[in-house]
C-alpha cells in the first residue's frame, strides 16, 4: 500500500516542482509588489481615479523600475488586493465592476485607517 502511494505521488513531482519555482519567482517579486499596494492603500484613496491612475502606474511604478526593484508586470492592483470571488460578490451587492469601483472597494475593506474614497 505504501509503494502504491509513493508511486501515485511520483507523478505529482513535476507539478510541485513548478509550483515551487513559480512560488520562488513570486517572492521576489514581492517587495516591489508590497510597495505599491501598500502605497494604493495609504496614499491614493482622496484621490480621482485618474489621478490616482498616474500615481500608480506612471509615477511609483516608473519609479520601483528605474530602482531595479523587483515588480510583477503586468502590474494590477486588483490581482494583488482582493480575488475574483470577492469582485463578483461586490458586484452582485450592487457596485459596479469598473476599476475605479472595485478600486474604492478594495481602499474600503482593506485599509487599516477610516476608508476616504472620493468617486
Amino acid at each position: 500500500a505504501a509503494s502504491r502511494l509513493i508511486a501515485g505521488l511520483g507523478s505529482e513531482r513535476t507539478r510541485w516542482t513548478s509550483d515551487m519555482e513559480e512560488l520562488e519567482t513570486r517572492k521576489e517579486r514581492l517587495t516591489g509588489d508590497c510597495l505599491l499596494t501598500s502605497s494604493f492603500l495609504s496614499y491614493t484613496g482622496a484621490f480621482t481615479y485618474n489621478y490616482r491612475h498616474a500615481m500608480v502606474y506612471d509615477m511609483w511604478q516608473k519609479d520601483v523600475a528605474e530602482r531595479t526593484i523587483p515588480l510583477t508586470t503586468p502590474f494590477k492592483l486588483e490581482a494583488l488586493l482582493t480575488s475574483d470571488v470577492e469582485t463578483t460578490q461586490w458586484s452582485s451587492e450592487g457596485l459596479p465592476s469598473d476599476e475605479l469601483s472595485i478600486q474604492n472597494g478594495i481602499l474600503t475593506v482593506r485599509a487599516n485607517r477610516w476608508p476616504l474614497c472620493i468617486d
